[in-house]
């Protein structure tokens, strides 16, 4: 599951839950159309995620490359799944709390 928040300066996509393949298959085309809709900063706030697939990974990939460099972050990351967001090297480019 996935909220969303826009105001002046960003736009927060809030998860909850586990984000499995077909919960991110689900999701991939709403996420998309509101990042290209709010042409702001994006930011992902996984506080209730435990659990993330590759294909989140490739989400996260795609936004980052869509709205351009440093204007994406993910915040609340579980220990476990930055670990995840680790081994992909998508720490490098991403900016993940």
């Amino acid at each position: 599951m996935v909220t969303y928040k826009l105001d002046d300066e960003k736009l927060i996509c809030t998860f909850a839950g586990q984000l499995n393949t077909d919960m991110c298959l689900k999701i991939v085309g709403d996420i998309s159309a509101k990042v290209t809709e709010a042409k702001k900063l994006v930011v992902f706030d996984l506080q209730g995620v435990d659990y993330i697939a590759s294909a989140f990974l490739r989400i996260c990939a795609r936004i980052s490359k869509e709205v351009g460099a440093g204007k994406f972050s993910i915040i609340h990351v579980s220990p476990n799944v930055k670990k995840i967001f680790k081994l992909a090297g998508l720490d490098k480019f991403i900016k993940i709390e």
